[in-house]
């Protein structure tokens, strides 16, 4: 995205059959791993919330291309880095509902216009901080020469916004909503169908930058070498909680158990002694487990481990490809302002 000012043109209008004339309106639909949708606070009005939204230009620009331009010029979120769009049955199909906006004395009204014609785009959140906490990756400045619109950005149950957005609004989000019931469904199927069940080895040969980010932990490069060769083993069992997981670590015989650990939705906290090749001397771990849209997963969805650590903060993400395992991990030390990132391929066995 560039953030050199845009020529603005006019907005895309549609005349319905009573002669009524309504501006083409995108909106940006992002929900959350818990199916929770984004809204801004309104620039000037405290307590007025809702999602990026704007008129779609004139000229051949599409409606979804409309919303994926609102929501980095209103918020700074791109598609494809921060989110990914979200399909419905197959297909990218945005969710179409006219609203009248006369009697407001607003803008639209003074040209002529009966209301807006908003349709909206559905994204899923694919990056982990926006995840946890939107306020640290948004950008509310106002991009693409674009003034601000917001002034604060948080996760919010659809319902909510529902009941509390502007009256004049209302419409579209009652519209919004029922459309969403199958896709949060769906949403909610994949987290739970993705299947990391059974016993799983590391295919040392395949795996990619795993020595380096062990130095980035602080480890010497011999011992770091050492450890991204050797066998690592882990049994995945489901918990009797949907979508959480019972993890078995293996010593390097494949025999001996090092730790089994429970790995819940939303944060936790594990106690550990010992060193650990990851984390260091033993001590305290904040951890946070989320799934995640991920663009290069079969079922597009993975399973995210947040780690606060002794030696930094580590992001794991593990996904399924053609039966196989990868476990992509995200290594930021203290001081840092660039991630050391690897990946790995487990086989099941």
């Amino acid at each position: 995205m560039s953030d050199v000012p845009r020529q603005h043109p006019p907005s895309r209008s549609v005349i319905d059959d009573e002669g009524l004339k309504w501006r083409s309106c995108a909106g940006a639909a992002v929900f959350n791993s818990k199916n929770e949708i984004l809204i801004g606070e309104r620039m000037g009005k405290p307590g007025s919330w809702q999602t990026p939204q704007g008129g779609v230009d004139d000229g051949g620009e599409t409606t979804t291309e409309a919303a994926i331009r609102e929501l980095y010029e209103e918020v700074g979120l791109e598609d494809g880095k921060h989110v990914r769009l979200e399909k419905m049955d197959g297909e990218i199909s945005p969710i179409t509902c006219q609203y009248k906006t006369e009697g407001t004395g607003s803008w639209l009204e003074k040209e002529g216009f009966a209301g807006q014609e908003l349709s909206w785009t559905i994204f899923r959140c694919s990056d982990s901080n926006l995840e946890r906490d939107p306020s640290l990756v948004c950008n509310l400045s106002g991009l693409n020469g674009e003034k601000p619109e917001f002034t604060a950005v948080k996760w919010e149950k659809l319902d909510w916004v529902v009941d509390n957005v502007w009256e004049k609004k209302a419409r579209p989000y009652q519209v919004l909503r029922e459309a969403c019931v199958p896709i949060m469904k769906r949403w909610e199927e994949r987290c739970a169908d993705l299947d990391l069940s059974g016993r799983w080895s590391r295919d040392s040969d395949r795996g990619v930058g795993v020595a380096e980010g062990l130095v980035a932990r602080g480890l010497t490069k011999d011992t770091a070498l050492a450890k991204a060769t050797e066998p690592y083993i882990q049994h995945w069992k489901r918990h009797v909680t949907e979508c959480e997981w019972v993890v078995t670590t293996y010593d390097a015989d494949g025999i001996k158990p090092r730790r089994e650990l429970h790995y819940p939705i939303g944060d936790f906290v594990e106690t550990y002694e010992g060193t650990a090749t990851l984390f260091g001397d033993g001590g305290v771990i904040h951890r946070s487990c989320f799934y995640l849209a991920e663009k290069d997963a079969d079922d597009e969805v993975s399973h995210v481990t947040i780690s606060e650590t002794p030696r930094g903060r580590e992001e794991s993400s593990r996904y399924l490809k053609n039966g196989e395992l990868f476990l992509r991990r995200s290594f930021l030390g203290p001081g840092k302002t660039d991630q050391v990132v690897s990946t790995e391929v487990f086989i099941r066995s």
